[in-house]
């Protein structure tokens, strides 16, 4: 699975939280140089996690730059989000897109301990929320075993 992911100039993972997003993106990263990125890592205050629904749009777009500013230098990266909403990844689809990086979307469907304590109520209700790619979309759906 990993070397076929590693032709493609930007990885766009999407999955519910504890799915395995940011353990698959780490290993991408460290087996094919890809830049791995994800709002998750500006919601930092003093080094602590701190999730703050004020600043996630903030994050979000600090993301979009800094995938087009790794595209742009020819350097290969991994997005982590959930990504619930399609239109959630359209801004980092449209930054590939523009750049005209070849990208692809991987869904996570594993069901592990989430690293920020996201509540299985939440959870839920993101499921219930949960728009599936488009038939058009290549896509790929596993479940990747954290500790794999």
């Amino acid at each position: 699975m990993l070397p076929a992911l590693s032709k493609f100039d930007c990885v766009i993972l999407r999955g519910l939280p504890g799915s395995g997003k940011s353990t698959f993106a780490k290993k991408l990263a460290k087996e094919f140089n890809f830049v791995h990125l994800e709002a998750d890592d500006h919601l930092h205050v003093n080094g602590v996690y701190r999730f703050d629904p004020a600043r996630v749009s903030d994050a979000h777009a600090l993301v979009t730059r800094e995938t087009v500013a790794h595209l742009a230098a020819n350097r290969n990266v991994v997005v982590a989000h959930t990504n619930v909403r399609l239109w959630e990844m359209a801004s980092v689809v449209g930054a590939a897109s523009l750049l005209q990086k070849t990208y692809c979307f991987v869904e996570l469907i594993g069901r592990w301990d989430n690293i920020h304590d996201v509540s299985e109520d939440v959870v839920s209700s993101m499921s219930a929320r949960w728009e599936r790619l488009p038939e058009s979309c290549a896509g790929i759906s596993f479940s990747h075993h954290p500790a794999a």
